[in-house]
């Protein structure tokens, strides 16, 4: 069963990797895009793992609608809203429950994945970030 240290957990592994990638997205954003999307990432989940620090939500759904309105209010451009919207909605989808099964989370990813879907536009095979979401 996956509990909110579980997922307190997840939001800390993701900023490390971010932190440890984001040059390297930086520099994969020059090529199409306007070069910010590793530091915007970062500042995000910085900001992630701040808010949880601070506030420490007791449920799995809790840690993840947190993580998500921060990223909403601190991440520019689309991937804010894009990311915010995938962890709210999953959240929203877990409820209130303080432990959850792997396939509850599976289930409830799979909401906020529809969510992401909804808000861009976008369909598998757009060439976004639904085409890693989807198989996910």
């Amino acid at each position: 069963m996956l509990d909110a240290a579980f997922m307190r957990r997840w939001m800390s592994a993701t900023a490390a990797a971010v932190d440890r990638e984001a040059s390297r997205l930086t520099d994969l954003d020059s090529a199409i895009g306007d070069a910010d999307h590793g530091a915007n990432l970062q500042r995000g989940f910085r900001a992630v793992t701040a808010v949880l620090d601070k506030e420490a939500p007791d449920t799995p759904g809790a840690v993840l609608a947190l993580a998500g309105r921060q990223l909403i209010s601190t991440v520019g451009g689309a991937s804010g809203p894009l990311y915010g919207t995938l962890l709210r909605r999953t959240g929203k989808a877990l409820g209130e429950a303080a432990e959850v099964s792997r396939e509850q989370l599976a289930e409830a990813l799979g909401a906020g994945v529809t969510a992401v879907a909804q808000l861009g536009g976008a369909a598998a095979g757009d060439k976004t970030m639904l085409d890693a979401l989807l198989p996910a």
